[in-house]
């Protein structure tokens, strides 16, 4: 009896592309469903069964991050990253992981990586919003940091990640804004307006104008507290 060769590459055993999509989209059924631990134990049988194919790291590595182990999550999408090192996805995910264990450096490090590839349809704007949130994340740590050296790393690391943001979307007002707010929250209020004033030439939308307002009038001195995050 001649043997069945699979479609899929490195597959132990043989596998149609159409299973293997199946089980994929069956383990994201499973999380969506909040099963969790059904969910880990097909995705780690996908991966034993398909140790080739970077979409069942992803799947353990959605599973771990949805499970807030973000270390887990990062093994598992190092792995899929050194399946396909051409990979911009497998680079902005493990930036979310690192985000989120605070690791803000390394995180940029990765999404100017993600960026540089862009392979996967939607990188760019994933890297884009996660340098966002990386400078976000680092504000509202600094905001809650008592030891001042600590207070003054993160928001330099805000700083770096909206300059980030700013360089992969220039035309866009929110990074110069965000800039402005961490330099008013800083009381640099010299560079903050030059950095709103930058930000209101980029076309901002309604919401971005009025924060941009509200930081004026903090700079300015109009009012003696600064707005509160939105």
């Amino acid at each position: 009896m001649a043997e069945t060769k699979s479609d899929i590459a490195g597959s132990i055993l043989p596998v149609s592309k159409q299973q293997a999509m199946l089980m994929l989209e069956s383990i994201y059924l499973w999380m969506d469903l909040g099963k969790f631990d059904h969910a880990r134990e097909l995705a780690s049988g996908v991966a034993s069964l398909m140790p080739k194919t970077k979409q069942a790291q992803f799947a353990l590595g959605t599973i771990e991050f949805n499970q807030q182990k973000y270390d887990k999550a990062l093994q598992a999408f190092r792995a899929a990253q050194r399946l396909d090192a051409k990979s911009g996805l497998a680079r902005a995910h493990c930036a979310e992981a690192l985000i989120f264990m605070g690791k803000t450096g390394e995180a940029l490090k990765e999404l100017q990586s993600a960026r540089d590839l862009e392979d996967d349809g939607g990188v760019a704007e994933f890297a884009y919003r996660l340098t966002i949130f990386a400078g976000i994340s680092d504000l509202e740590r600094a905001l809650k940091e008592t030891n001042d050296k600590k207070r003054g790393e993160k928001f330099d690391f805000a700083i770096k990640a909206f300059q980030l943001a700013a360089k992969f979307e220039p035309k866009a007002a929110e990074p110069r804004l965000r800039i402005g707010e961490v330099h008013v929250l800083t009381g640099k209020n010299a560079e903050a307006k030059a950095e709103i004033d930058a930000a209101l030439k980029l076309t901002p939308n309604d919401d971005e104008k009025a924060l941009a307002d509200k930081l004026l009038e903090v700079a300015s001195g109009k009012v003696k507290a600064a707005p509160k995050k939105r």
